[in-house]
């Protein structure tokens, strides 16, 4: 029989069990209560089916956070337009504790710097089990745009993108809006169209001429890897090693002396151009005699102009070709010969200069150099 002290013990029991599994609760989830996060918020306009309150926040594999909240952004911001009413409202709770160095204010601020960089929220899938949980993530800010809103965001605000589930639908449903498109008598051509493409080019590779163009390709594959073969094999050279070497200070040892003489070339470079013009306006000069009515009269002592100007054009085929052995002695000895690239640089602008003097008489007397010397000086009478 039970006596009245037995039912005294296990309500006493029962009421310390109780008790300790309250207080249990109360130590567990009151640092919950006391703990300052800083608040985030987004929006997505898709389905969230599968996100719950308590759900994960992660920036890039590491959870910063849970969901505090899941409501319409109309019951929000009453503002809403009609198009933004269907957005669904997330508020997130983030861990201050992995921002250390962060205010309330400055995470606000880096919130925001980093959204436009390409900072976006992602609803990712968690394995096979359905639940979605959000992923921070970085993409491109010009095709990944925020979603358009008309109001301030109370809290520190990421814009969303698609999940990978809903960009697949929208794959899939536009897709399937293309083919539903397209009737029966199009899908048929088609066929018809790609088996005849099949048709003609299996016609021409039995014939001769496709025969032919196949063994072209063969020959053509061919001689491309004899060709990388024999690349492989001078490059596995041991002299290409030296090669290179002495190739690029060559190619230093002229950069260096063209640089120390690059007054000269300079000079010698703008004297050519002066002597050149020279020449052009001499030559202007001769067609306006030659194209003279008087002219005709001339054309019987034309053997002695005749001479002049092939004794003037030696005279400037010597110069030029002066200049090019100069020009080719500069480019072949320039890795040793330093010294005599300034005298050649020298002598050829002295030869510039007899090519200058010789424009300048010949505009000066035109005649002299197409007819002879120039006429002598008068001298009075009886001096």
């Amino acid at each position: 029989m039970v006596r009245k002290k037995d039912y005294f013990k296990l309500g006493l029991y029962i009421i310390l069990g109780t008790g300790m599994l309250l207080a249990v609760v109360l130590i567990l989830g009151a640092g919950r209560f006391f703990q300052t996060t800083f608040p985030l918020e987004t929006y997505f306009d898709e389905s969230v089916n599968g996100l719950s309150v308590g759900s994960p926040v992660k920036l890039r594999g590491v959870q910063v956070g849970r969901v505090a909240e899941i409501n319409f952004v109309s019951n929000i911001y009453p503002q809403a337009t009609a198009d933004e009413a269907r957005y669904v409202y997330v508020r997130c709770e983030i861990n201050p504790d992995l921002f250390e160095k962060l205010t309330a204010k400055d995470f606000v601020t880096y919130v925001a710097r980093d959204a436009e960089r390409g900072m976006r929220i992602r609803p990712t899938s968690l394995g096979l089990t359905g639940q979605l949980f959000l992923n921070t993530v970085y993409q491109d800010p010009k095709s990944n745009p925020p979603l358009p809103i008309n109001w301030t965001p109370e809290y520190a605000y990421i814009p969303s993108v698609p999940s990978t589930l809903s960009r697949v639908e929208e794959a899939v449903t536009t897709i399937s809006r293309t083919l539903s498109s397209l009737k029966q008598e199009d899908l048929e051509s088609i066929i018809k169209d790609v088996k005849s493409i099949v048709g003609t080019i299996d016609h021409f590779m039995k014939t001769e001429g496709g025969k032919e163009a196949g063994n072209r390709v063969l020959d053509i594959l061919q001689s491309t890897r004899g060709i990388l073969a024999r690349t492989d094999k001078l490059l596995a050279d041991p002299a290409a090693e030296t090669i290179i070497p002495q190739t690029a200070s060559i190619l230093s040892n002229v950069d260096r002396i063209t640089s120390e003489s690059a007054d000269n070339i300079i000079a010698a470079v703008a004297e050519t151009r002066a002597a050149m013009a020279s020449f052009k306006q001499a030559s202007q000069v001769l067609n306006k005699t030659l194209t003279d009515p008087r002219m005709d009269k001339a054309m019987a002592e034309i053997a002695p102009t005749l001479e002049n100007i092939s004794k003037a054009s030696a005279d400037l085929a010597n110069a030029v070709t002066k200049v090019h052995a100069l020009v080719n002695r500069l480019n072949g000895v320039a890795a040793s010969q330093e010294a005599n690239v300034r005298s050649i640089i020298e002598n050829t602008r002295d030869v510039m200069q007899n090519v200058k003097e010789l424009t300048d008489e010949a505009k000066r007397y035109p005649s002299g150099v197409i007819f002879g010397n120039p006429p002598s000086k008068s001298h009075p009478e009886g001096n």
